[in-house]
């Protein structure tokens, strides 16, 4: 008994030092060529822009789902910026390189760090906001209080509050270690990732060939467990309830072999955009955006070139 105390007890040392190793993102680090960070209060936000490809037609911001970062809009962005679209993407707070909430921060909304960065690079009337998942909820946050161009869903997400009773227990310290040790080496895991990959994609092909180092290099990346439960309860529930204040077109594209997305969350989208231009991708999977990028992107354009 003494001998299993002291290993918990071990265990929970270890736990207690993961959660607390640097949040802050460190914006020397390049994890690629076209790396750029914008600074806002405490946080360090990281975005790429993909520059358009001949005379520009418009300029899109795009705003990755859950567990994600800027590399899932990888195709989607090398599509888009070759029909005349500058693709700006963006890592959400926790996510990818950007800063990680920390308690002892001021913390600011995803909301609010992502209108901040479109405006340090042009006016908000000039965006097209692009979001997938949850960043699809975020997007929408962002078009009911901004005049954007046009509003791009994908396989959207809507945001809600999280259980308050499980806060303490979410944001323990051990939580937040034992979370960081889990995706710091449970991602190293290859065949493990592939097979998230195929569940998110339903596309066997697409799945094993798939650099994994793309994702885990950025759930790796430090403090991304411990800053998942500090942002559970930072983030601004998705306002369906006041959609209809969008006055810009919106594209509504849903995949019908969606294994994340439950049919109340795709309803609550579908009834709050019913004047949405819809598009099903069938037999598509939540994370469609990255291999059916070239369908997905044709329809895109269409719908821009109508309505834009």
């Amino acid at each position: 008994m003494k001998k299993l105390i002291s290993i918990l007890c071990a265990c929970v040392i270890l736990f207690t030092a993961f959660s607390i190793t640097a949040f802050g993102a460190d914006t020397s680090y390049k994890p690629y060529e076209e790396s750029q960070y914008f600074t806002y209060g405490d946080y360090d936000i990281h975005y790429r822009v993909i520059p358009a490809k001949g005379e520009i037609k418009g300029r899109i911001m795009m705003l990755h789902g859950f567990m994600c970062s800027t590399y899932a809009w990888r195709n989607m962005a090398t599509e888009m910026s070759a029909k005349g679209y500058e693709c700006v993407l963006a890592d959400i707070p926790n996510f990818g390189y950007s800063t990680r909430e920390t308690a002892d921060m001021e913390i600011i909304d995803r909301e609010i760090l992502i209108t901040e960065l479109m405006k340090s690079i042009a006016p908000l009337n000039e965006w097209i906001l692009a979001g997938h998942s949850m960043g699809g909820g975020v997007a929408v946050n962002i078009a009911i209080e901004n005049p954007v161009k046009a509003l791009l869903l994908y396989c959207p997400a809507p945001q809600s509050e999280f259980p308050e009773e499980m806060k303490e227990i979410v944001q323990s310290d051990l939580m937040k270690g034992t979370m960081n040790a889990f995706f710091k080496y449970g991602t190293e895991i290859d065949p493990l990732v592939k097979m998230v990959i195929f569940m998110a994609t339903l596309d066997c092909g697409f799945s094993k060939d798939y650099n994994v180092n793309g994702v885990t290099d950025a759930v790796q990346y430090d403090g991304f467990g411990a800053g998942m439960c500090e942002m559970m309860y930072n983030v601004r529930p998705t306002d369906l309830e006041n959609a209809d204040k969008i006055e810009c077109p919106v594209l509504l594209v849903q995949a019908t072999g969606d294994l994340i997305l439950n049919s109340q969350m795709k309803n609550q989208m579908n009834s709050a955009f019913p004047n949405a231009t819809t598009y099903n991708v069938i037999g598509g999977g939540h994370q469609c955006i990255e291999n059916r990028a070239k369908e997905i992107s044709f329809v895109t354009n269409l719908f821009l070139n109508k309505n834009v």
